[in-house]
């Protein structure tokens, strides 16, 4: 069940046109475990998925591991025929979840401005320009070590959900996952004071060989959304698909009592990181 069920959700990202654009050069590869519950009542287990954010000399890309992987096979192996083949291969195995399903661009298209894209379906593309500012509150009497990084801590309350988190002035970036960024130094840890999400650093590499930071070519295609209106779009988009498999116009190769299971789990998702 759990592989058809991956095969289910990547069927929402495959299929949408790969062309694609350099937008700038990857000078550190900061990797994540993306932790969290898709239901806020902890009816279902925590999801773990991994992400990555590139960061270049001007602008930052944060997404799931898989994304990048397979922008990177289409990308340097245009004529190979199984290249299709091995991204659906990755989706399969590392599909990772719709609620991590985006691409987050910070200083794009200028600089300041957060650009979020994703897919749902092969037809249905949103953008969402976002420049709210996040006002943090710096404790400099706490500190501690993570991954061998000299660690403080600072607070913040984004979208309807009170965060802690560490950074490092070790790393002098000022960026970290999601649409986090404007603390001193990397952010390392961050998770809301609920723990219903939590994104923590695995991996640190400065690259000596740049590597692409890559964007879609064709932005037009997608439906510009304001924040709030995006995450209204989301759940609406989520009790669609679910309608679609109960009319059987998504097939679901699946016993009736999987199925059962299946759309039961599906409906309980609806815990996304930004609440309005």
């Amino acid at each position: 069940m759990k592989r058809i069920f991956l095969f289910l959700l990547a069927f929402q990202s495959i299929g949408v046109c790969f062309s694609q654009d350099v937008i700038d050069m990857a000078k550190f590869n900061v990797k994540y475990k993306y932790i969290f519950y898709p239901d806020s009542n902890r009816t279902t287990g925590a999801v773990v998925t991994d992400m990555i954010l590139q960061v270049g000399s001007g602008i930052s890309r944060f997404s799931q591991l898989t994304s990048v992987l397979s922008d990177s096979l289409y990308y340097f192996c245009p004529e190979d025929r199984t290249v299709f083949q091995k991204i659906n291969d990755l989706y399969n195995a590392h599909g990772g979840h719709v609620f991590s399903r985006y691409n987050i661009y910070k200083n794009y298209p200028r600089k300041g401005d957060i650009y979020f894209l994703t897919h749902r379906g092969s037809e249905k593309l949103f953008s969402v320009l976002d420049n709210e500012r996040i006002e943090w509150v710096l404790d400099s009497k706490s500190d501690t070590v993570i991954l061998g990084f000299s660690c403080q801590k600072a607070y913040a309350s984004f979208r309807g959900r009170n965060y802690i988190a560490w950074y490092t002035s070790d790393i002098p970036i000022n960026d970290g996952p999601y649409k986090f960024r404007g603390l001193p130094g990397l952010i390392v840890l961050i998770y809301d004071r609920k723990e219903l999400h939590r994104f923590e650093i695995t991996e640190v590499n400065e690259n000596s060989v740049n590597t692409p930071i890559f964007i879609e070519s064709d932005l037009s295609k997608y439906k510009e959304l304001t924040p709030k209106e995006f995450v209204d779009v989301f759940y609406a988009e989520n009790l669609n698909f679910l309608n679609r498999v109960k009319k059987g116009e998504i097939p679901v190769r699946l016993s009736k009592k999987d199925q059962i299971k299946l759309l039961k789990k599906f409906k309980s998702w609806n815990n996304f990181i930004e609440k309005f």
